[in-house]
């Protein structure tokens, strides 16, 4: 197989800014080659890539009956089957769902990723005649060649729904480490996330006032936006806490403020909606960047932090016991700083983009073999 075979990436909004992570997963392909598959373009293209939107593809009905009913127009199928496509792999359960009927129309095996609230949120796992994925998630789990949770949390969870264990393999999230590297660090603190419930900036915030003088000398930068923001920025204000807020930093960008950081902060807990993590990116490139974390016991994030080794776990939460972590780390910076060299090497065996990008086209090139796509 000297050229490469086309698969079908389907992901329903393509190229959204904060899920880089899908198109960077196949990084390393040599064998396979993505075409991407959905309905909308939310960010710009990455170079090379080759794209389809089914839109205008579509019958009667359009994207409704191709979502409700998997309807398949001839003239999608005689498109998809232009490339000779070997399999399918979809980003996300409810993309999928979607990619269920295609995968099924053009006999081709189907692998998908679960990355976190696709999993865990109760919209997602309750049962549901009205959304497309409650629907399909049974048919799903049943006709899908291989589920790929991003971590042992997610595997969990899925199974503890009646996801079939004998097809999940965990693969986790990763980062890029010619991306992301150790710069000249500076005392400084660094978050960088939506401003939401699961990603646990109010926890950091408490923790931070908590802590007082002790931040004497450390900047502390809070990146990102969301639903919270004004209220824990006027939390801060009331604490005396001084920090910057650059808002919403885009991905390209982020290897320069990890670089500079000692310390990363990931306080991510389960939200009111179910909604939780998977094995949040920032923990890995945190960590490739020499950074060491203060984090919560969530998630993946048990999966990547190792206490008292990499960085620090405290319980999901719990203010007094990150600030009380936070407080060892500002102190006994030697210490701080072999922690974040601890993870970088950690994070280069087991959370290398390259290698488990290897390891995906891997796995689809066994489905396509067994299912003779190839």
């Amino acid at each position: 197989m000297s050229t490469p075979r086309y698969f079908l990436a389907y992901c329903d909004k393509l190229f959204t800014p904060s899920e880089s992570f899908i198109p960077r997963g196949y990084s390393a392909f040599g064998k396979l080659k993505p075409l991407y598959i959905g309905h909308e373009i939310k960010g710009p293209l990455p170079q090379g890539a080759e794209v389809v939107q089914l839109g205008p593809l579509h019958g009667p009905g359009g994207e409704a009956a191709f979502k409700q009913l998997g309807s398949i127009s001839s003239k999608l199928e005689e498109a998809l089957r232009a490339y000779e496509p070997v399999a399918v792999h979809a980003s996300f359960g409810k993309s999928g769902a979607y990619a269920l009927p295609i995968a099924k129309k053009l006999g081709l095996p189907l692998a998908v990723t679960y990355y976190g609230g696709d999993a865990t949120k109760t919209t997602n796992t309750k049962d549901s005649f009205i959304r497309v994925y409650n629907r399909r998630r049974a048919r799903l789990w049943k006709e899908a060649d291989l589920i790929l949770p991003c971590s042992n949390f997610i595997r969990d969870e899925l199974a503890a729904k009646g996801a079939p264990v004998d097809k999940m393999v965990v693969h986790h999230n990763t980062a890029d480490p010619a991306r992301f590297e150790p710069g000249e660090k500076k005392d400084l603190i660094v978050f960088a996330g939506r401003w939401t419930e699961k990603k646990g900036i109010d926890t950091l915030i408490a923790a931070l006032a908590r802590l007082g003088e002790e931040l004497e000398g450390w900047t502390v930068r809070l990146i990102g936006d969301g639903d919270l923001k004004e209220g824990l920025v006027a939390d801060l204000e009331a604490a005396g806490v001084t920090a910057e807020l650059p808002g919403w930093v885009p991905a390209d960008e982020m290897p320069r403020q990890w670089a500079e950081a000692r310390i990363a902060v990931v306080p991510s807990k389960r939200a009111r909606s179910g909604d939780a993590e998977g094995l949040p990116l920032v923990c890995i490139e945190a960590m490739l960047s020499g950074c060491a974390l203060a984090a919560t016991r969530h998630a993946g994030i048990t999966e990547c932090v190792r206490d008292g080794e990499t960085g620090y776990l405290v319980d999901e939460g719990d203010e007094a016991g990150l600030a009380d972590r936070l407080a060892r780390m500002l102190t006994d910076k030697a210490r701080t700083a072999a922690m974040g060299e601890a993870g970088r090497e950690f994070a280069l065996s087991d959370f290398n983009l390259q290698k488990q990008s290897r390891k995906l086209e891997g796995y689809l090139l066994d489905l396509a073999e067994k299912a003779g796509t190839v």
